[in-house]
């Protein structure tokens, strides 16, 4: 075996340390931030806020965090990815510390809806960006593992359930900011990986010019926003993120006020956590089958159709099957996109790129959250911002059928994909 070859395998191998590092640094982190959905009562009862204002705090958390995203994307493509990531998980730490200290409605909107949502989104998208760098083959599957990150809520449901039974909300959080220390270490682990040039680029640039940078194939963000496929894929995240981010939110709310226990409440979202991680892998394997664009049509339409089942269950077999469908459907899409961001517009600016659609993504979640907030407080029940969430969920499934073929757009010079009316 020749040293190129003996390089190759260790980098190879290495990749996977960076997937499953990911793996428990987002699932820790998504585990702590959705703790909130359980500590939701607890706090607005201690403080007599109402849905409403609470869900704000959701509403900032994501701006924040599609901000920050798309800034941090493009530090990751500027300075690489590792330092990002290590200081994201200083501010993660920090923030869920800091939770157990709130006093006030701005502290909850400045702890848990900017320092947490800034530590977040630094071991976001340049975690996704660093995983597409790395693998080429096998590329749906290390996607759908490094971004399982909704497991999470299937430690951390549960955990918060256990916590707040033998403590108040506060040392529940002190306890969490405990657990999240882990990731400090884990983010040590990251390594970026520089793009090689070809043989061909090394000898012309060596007769040429001397050694030269290479960049990697692909398009600037301003190219990509010149195509249909980038805004089409951006409305998709925005009612995808609508449809879940309410359930995600208020799914336990609900389940408590149609009277389940908390426990069997937190086994429910256990579940539609554990077939979330379930969805995310079949959902990579299936588009590395079948095509990113019909894999992510099929599970959008599922996650939607699952909503008004959910409006309907009363009974903990009923949620159960609920939780079952539904979390592999709103937890297939994701690494399925960036899979379809990289088809189309290539490595090039993929941080960059990423971090706008995050940003987008972001809205999608926090609008979600904090409508299904306000509607409550003015109807008193969640039946008709859940209905909302499955409209939506349907208007991005529909979406996903209309993307153009990324073949086709990778033969095609920009200008013949470009937004244009005829």
């Amino acid at each position: 075996m020749s040293q190129a070859e003996r390089v190759g395998q260790e980098q190879s191998s290495y990749g996977w340390v960076i997937v499953f590092a990911g793996l428990i640094i987002s699932l820790c982190m998504y585990g702590v931030i959705e703790s909130f959905a359980i500590m939701f009562k607890p706090i607005a009862e201690q403080f007599t806020w109402d849905r409403g204002t609470v869900s704000v705090a959701s509403m900032i958390s994501w701006s924040s965090f599609g901000i920050s995203s798309l800034i941090c994307g493009r530090l990751s493509d500027r300075f690489g990815s590792k330092w990002v990531i290590i200081t994201g998980g200083l501010f993660f730490v920090a923030g869920t510390f800091l939770m157990s200290q709130v006093q006030s409605l701005w502290q909850l909107y400045v702890y848990f809806g900017v320092v947490l949502a800034i530590g977040r989104s630094a071991t976001g998208v340049p975690m996704v960006a660093l995983v597409t760098k790395w693998f080429v083959k096998r590329q749906g599957l290390a996607l759908a593992i490094a971004q399982s990150q909704n497991v999470g809520s299937a430690v951390f449901a549960p955990l918060a359930v256990f916590l707040l039974a033998h403590n108040d909300w506060r040392w529940s959080y002190i306890w969490l900011g405990v657990i999240t220390l882990i990731v400090l270490p884990l983010s040590m682990l990251m390594r970026d990986k520089k793009v090689e040039p070809t043989e061909a680029q090394k000898s012309g640039s060596a007769l040429k010019h001397g050694p030269v940078h290479v960049s990697a194939p692909g398009m600037t963000l301003g190219e990509a926003m010149r195509t249909r496929a980038f805004w089409t894929l951006n409305l998709m995240v925005l009612g995808c993120c609508m449809c879940h981010s309410c359930i995600l939110l208020h799914g336990f709310n609900h389940m408590t006020d149609v009277g389940m226990l908390e426990s069997v409440a937190a086994r429910v979202v256990m579940l539609m956590a554990v077939f979330g991680m379930v969805g995310k892998i079949i959902n990579g394997l299936l588009a590395d089958r079948i095509g990113a664009k019909w894999a992510i049509a099929l599970f959008l339409g599922l996650q939607a159709v699952m909503i008004p089942f959910f409006i309907e269950a009363r009974q903990a077999p009923s949620f159960y099957s609920w939780a079952i469908l539904f979390g592999l459907g709103f937890g297939g899409p994701m690494p399925v996109y960036a899979m379809l961001f990289r088809e189309y517009f290539g490595t090039r600016a993929i941080g960059t790129i990423l971090g706008a659609f995050f940003m987008v993504a972001s809205i999608g979640m926090g609008s979600g959250g904090m409508m299904g907030g306000f509607l409550y407080s003015e109807f008193g029940d969640y039946v008709v911002p859940f209905l909302t969430s499955t409209s939506t969920g349907t208007i991005a499934a529909l979406l996903a059928l209309t993307l153009p073929s990324s073949t086709r757009t990778a033969r095609m010079p920009v200008p013949q994909v470009s937004l244009q009316t005829s």
